[in-house]
C-alpha cells in the first residue's frame, strides 16, 4: 500500500516558504541539467503543478522528499529536497521519454 505524502509536503513548503530555497549544488550547475529558470524552479515547487508522485525517504538522520514531476508525455524532472533552516534543493534530474515509461511501470503504479 503506497503511502501519501502530500499533505505533509505542503504543510512544510507552507513553513518555509517564506524562509526561501537553498540549494545543495551550484544553481548554475542544476539549472544548466535540467534546462529550466531559477523561476521555474521555485514555481514547480511552490505550487506542485504536474506533481505525479512523492516517495519519502530516511537518508543519514533527515527526511527527503523526492518528486516526480511530469511536464509532458517526453519530459520531466525529479527533485530531491529537504527542510532544514530553507528548503533544501539536494539536487534535480531530467526525465526523458524512457525513464518515464520505466518508472510508471515500476513506480508511478
Amino acid at each position: 500500500m503506497k503511502i501519501n505524502h502530500l499533505d505533509e509536503l505542503k504543510n512544510l513548503i507552507q513553513n518555509h516558504k517564506e524562509k526561501g530555497i537553498r540549494y545543495g549544488k551550484s544553481l548554475d550547475f542544476l539549472l544548466k541539467r535540467i534546462k529550466r529558470t531559477k523561476e521555474d524552479v521555485e514555481h514547480d515547487i511552490f505550487s506542485l503543478n504536474n506533481l505525479e508522485h512523492i516517495e519519502k525517504q530516511e537518508k543519514s538522520g533527515e527526511t527527503r522528499f523526492v518528486l516526480f514531476f511530469v511536464h509532458t508525455k517526453r519530459k520531466g524532472i525529479e527533485y530531491v529536497l529537504t527542510f532544514k533552516d530553507k528548503i533544501v534543493i539536494i539536487t534535480a534530474f531530467p526525465l526523458g521519454k524512457r525513464t518515464l515509461i520505466r518508472y510508471r511501470k515500476k513506480r508511478f503504479i
